[in-house]
């Protein structure tokens, strides 16, 4: 049979990761960016769980070593940069035992990785986004907004993150459900000083708001500015959604606004955040996305798309790259039979993912006091968390944040015919 034709929408994580995993099963693999180029723009991505397995298989894991941050570990400083609270990174299993581990790397970064080891195998289009698609029995017509022609595909996957169009465009309301999580988090560069180290820092005040310093690749240091709200009604929560849809000055604006009365380092952050162009300033609408279903017909979701776990588990990037593996590996089984592909990959996966899902009761709202004496309950509880961390019973902690971050058991990856190394591989690799 001829190559399967598949588009994708989305070039972060998911996307060019599918698009890999689908070249080696055969396919002729588009990709849809509806910016006009890489963004810069973003959080730092670590990498854990059985998805370090995806990324060795794949060739990229020193790649991604290179540019990661090197982060020592995080400090949880008090109003005056002194650290009461100290974790080390895992430098190198990436099972979940630290809140930071070897594999540190900026959105961007990560993309451009992914892009570069698939752009030789793989149709690129940047600055257009699919405006609708009208499925026939044997393929799905899409139509794009900016110029691209209509043009058929057998297969259309949605890795658009999580205010993924495509999937808007294909389920209705009551089959896609997007759990807000009442939080917000800003991200951009500011300058480094000689208060900085290896480590990242993490301050916490009133009002359901924390402050993070953490290094980057550049020298900088990469800032997240957070809020969660423990009220609906909260206004605060209506003026961020509002702003989301105002663009990058209004969303600037409206975090200086927020953030006004805070202490720590608020005037370099602040500067940090001034002086943030729009491909380095994100503003992040922190949710969980459950559907009923992955796919429909020859449409199907993959990575925040699908299910988005949202950063408080730590594993949406993880996810992305052990789906995006699955997909694939179900779609070159079945090339015959892409609805049959789709519903097996679910069917694999979904356990999985419902686990990673699941939030510990309370979380995250304990971890984001709103009042002055919460916050001072939250940074003792920090301060005990890490003089045990340094002991032997650091062994059941970290046992107990991987449990909480992955489930009981690690997801064991399956192997696909398509993907073993081909003899020109091995030999190449000798």
């Amino acid at each position: 049979m001829p190559p399967l034709r598949v588009l994708i929408s989305g070039a972060s994580v998911a996307g060019p990761t599918l698009a890999y995993w689908l070249v080696r099963a055969g396919c002729k693999v588009t990709v849809v960016e509806r910016a006009p180029s890489l963004r810069r723009a973003g959080q730092g991505l670590d990498v854990r769980d059985t998805a370090r397995d995806v990324v060795k298989r794949m060739g990229i894991f020193d790649r991604m070593l290179e540019k990661s941050s090197h982060e020592a570990g995080i400090d949880v400083v008090d109003k005056n940069n002194r650290p009461f609270a100290h974790f080390v990174a895992d430098q190198s299993s990436g099972k979940g035992d630290s809140f930071s581990c070897d594999i540190e790397i900026l959105r961007g970064d990560l993309a451009q990785i992914l892009v570069d080891v698939t752009k030789d195998d793989v149709s690129y289009i940047f600055g257009d986004m699919v405006q609708s698609l009208d499925e026939t029995e044997k393929d799905v017509n899409v139509n794009f907004a900016n110029g691209t022609p209509t043009t058929a595909f057998d297969l259309v996957i949605a890795a658009d993150g999580l205010g993924s169009k495509i999937r808007a465009m294909t389920f209705d309301k009551e089959d896609s459900q997007i759990k807000s999580l009442n939080s917000y988090v800003s991200y951009f560069a500011v300058q480094s000083n000689e208060t900085d180290s290896s480590y990242a820092k993490c301050h916490w005040i009133k009002g359901g708001r924390f402050m993070v310093m953490r290094p980057d690749n550049l020298g900088r240091r990469l800032a997240f500015l957070g809020i969660t709200c423990y009220d609906n009604a909260d206004k605060r929560l209506a003026q961020l959604a509002a702003a989301s849809k105002q663009g990058i000055q209004a969303q600037k604006g409206l975090v200086q606004d927020l953030f006004k009365d805070a202490d720590w380092e608020l005037s370099r952050i602040m500067k940090g955040l001034q002086d943030s162009d729009e491909n380095e300033f994100y503003l992040q609408h922190i949710a969980q996305v459950k559907l009923k279903h992955w796919s429909k017909g020859r449409v199907g979701m993959v990575g925040d798309a699908a299910y988005a776990p949202s950063p408080f588990t730590g594993m949406g990037t993880s996810l992305s790259f052990i789906g995006a593996y699955l997909l694939a590996g179900e779609i070159s089984k079945r090339p015959d039979n892409v609805p049959a592909a789709l519903e097996s990959y679910e069917k694999v996966l979904r356990p999985y993912v419902e686990g990673i899902q699941h939030l510990p009761p309370g979380v995250p709202y304990i971890f984001v006091p709103q009042s002055t004496l919460g916050v001072k309950v939250f940074e003792t509880c920090a301060w005990a968390a890490g003089k045990l961390y340094e002991t032997r019973i650091a062994v059941w902690f970290g046992k107990a944040i991987e449990y909480f971050q992955h489930g009981e058991e690690q997801f064991k990856l399956p192997d696909y015919e398509a993907f073993k190394p081909s003899e020109k591989m091995l030999q190449q690799a000798g």
